[in-house]
């Protein structure tokens, strides 16, 4: 029997074990067989600084760099296949074949890009491209958009290939160009020019998803199944032009200002998908406000009347808000060239989100009735596209991902999630790939919104964490244990 000095420390380092595993970023248990935890946060980090130093800012993207940094890094490995990319103009795709020692199965692609936003340098309190700690964060843009998940992917990738005589599966890293748009030399280019090196791979896994932590905690693990469509959408201003002296009734940029003012205030009609039914019941088992929880039961319920008031609790939530129906941001406004001149015409432009198998066309539509100037015109820039398939919750991948992320941190839910933005997942899913999104690393919402904003940083802890729960997943979807 233990004595109580030696019973109650016991039972302190007991409560200190399951406070420990309770901590967003320390992962409940042990590592997995073959990952070492303290190596894989010194890699990522060291990957990670090495990438945001290089200025991949699309435009004009100038991935080369980025790819011949990574390539370095894997040349002399192995059962290692390398194909350098090179597409002209400083850009380049890079993919890495991890050659499976036990083939039974179809590879798998983890994935990321290299390019990165632009940056309003004078706005952040770091350089941007200079990698900096500060108070247990790392700032850097890309730091979490893709530069940290694609370090993080390159480590896992890197144990993993100390087990490759036990792989059942290929692991294909893919690194690519040119997904912050632009020309389309990234994605669309390898499976259009550089399919073959792929391998016929069975199903991917991309960033897109995200690891939610309030409180401290990982209150859900948010895998993204599908996405929604980007689209642009410009509002046409147009009037009498004069001299500034003398106000004209029918100003244009006037008129533009009441619409897209309108615009911003209208909602479109709710539209939700399996995706977002599931989301929102998973969501609601540890939402710990009740009355959220309930709207997140009732949104998807037969009741219109419920239904209605849970949208209204819902959109009070942009997190929330931008999965219930079609997005519409205002990103920019031009009109005008001097200041004693009236100008004849003035142009507003959305960015513009639908939810998968949406009418576009519906939706400009509403955004001009909405509008409701005569003056304003509003018209779809581009071309409608259709929606890739929603990924099934069923493979092999999701079922690694989601036993891994129960194994770190087994009180948060996984959850499909429809993401908001755009994805090289998209153009995977539609040449037949299913394809899964997540950003492995656990993060505040304060942390995710700076997402192509000002001081993009990382938890310095969340790096071992999250290439573990890459490694986990691959292992779990190409491992002996498959």
């Amino acid at each position: 029997m233990l004595k109580p000095p030696v019973l109650v420390s016991a039972l302190l380092a007991a409560f200190a074990l399951s406070t420990a595993a309770q901590d967003a970023w320390t992962p409940a248990g042990p590592a997995p067989p073959g990952f070492d935890r303290e190596q894989a946060g010194r890699e990522t980090r060291a990957l990670l600084e090495g990438l945001i130093r290089l200025d991949t800012r699309n435009p004009p993207g100038n991935e080369r760099l980025a790819a011949d940094l990574l390539a370095a890094r894997l040349r002399d490995l192995p059962g290692v296949e390398l194909h350098l990319l090179d597409v002209g103009e400083g850009r380049a795709n890079l993919i890495a074949r991890l050659v499976a020692g036990a083939p039974a199965a179809r590879p798998v692609i983890v994935m990321g890009h290299m390019d990165v936003v632009g940056t309003q340098d004078e706005k952040w309190s770091t350089p941007p491209l200079v990698p900096t700690e500060r108070e247990g964060y790392l700032y850097g843009r890309g730091a979490i958009d893709c530069k940290g998940p694609l370090a993080a992917s390159l480590a896992a990738f890197l144990q993993l290939h100390a087990r490759r005589a036990e792989l059942r599966r290929d692991v294909i890293l893919l690194c690519t160009a040119a997904e912050e748009g632009g020309p389309e030399v990234g994605i669309a280019w390898v499976l259009e020019h550089a399919r073959q090196h792929l391998h016929d791979a069975e199903l991917a896994l991309n960033e897109g998803g995200r690891v939610r932590v309030e409180g401290g905690r990982i209150k859900s693990v948010n895998v993204q199944t599908t996405e929604k469509v980007y689209y642009e959408v410009r509002a046409t201003a147009r009037g009498p032009s004069g001299h500034g002296s003398v106000p004209l009734p029918d100003n244009a940029l006037a008129a533009l200002a009441r619409a897209v003012a309108r615009v911003h205030a209208w909602r479109p009609p709710l539209r939700l998908t399996d995706t977002t039914r599931r989301y929102f019941a998973a969501l609601a088992e540890v939402e710990p406000d009740p009355a959220l929880a309930q709207a997140m039961r009732d949104i998807g319920g037969p009741d219109l009347g419920a239904r209605a008031a849970a949208q209204e609790r819902l959109e009070g939530v942009p997190p929330h808000a931008a999965v219930l129906h079609a997005g519409i941001a205002l990103t920019k406004l031009e009109g005008g060239f001097r200041t004693n001149v009236i100008p004849s015409e003035g142009t507003a432009t959305f960015n513009v989100r639908t939810v998968p198998g949406e009418d576009i066309a519906a939706i400009v539509s509403g955004m001009q009735a909405a509008g409701g100037e005569p003056q304003v015109t509003f018209e779809l820039v581009g071309q409608a596209r259709v929606s890739p398939p929603e990924s099934p919750v069923t493979t092999p991948l999701y079922q690694a991902l989601a036993a891994a992320a129960r194994a770190m941190a087994p009180e948060a839910p996984v959850i499909p999630f429809m993401s908001t933005g755009a994805t090289d997942g998209a153009a995977l899913r539609a040449a037949g790939i299913p394809t899964y999104g997540i950003l492995p690393f656990p993060l505040a919402q304060e942390d995710e919104l700076r997402m192509h904003g000002d001081d993009e940083r990382v938890p310095l802890r969340a790096l071992a964490w999250g290439a573990e729960l890459l490694y986990r997943t691959l292992l779990g979807v190409a491992g002996p244990g498959e």
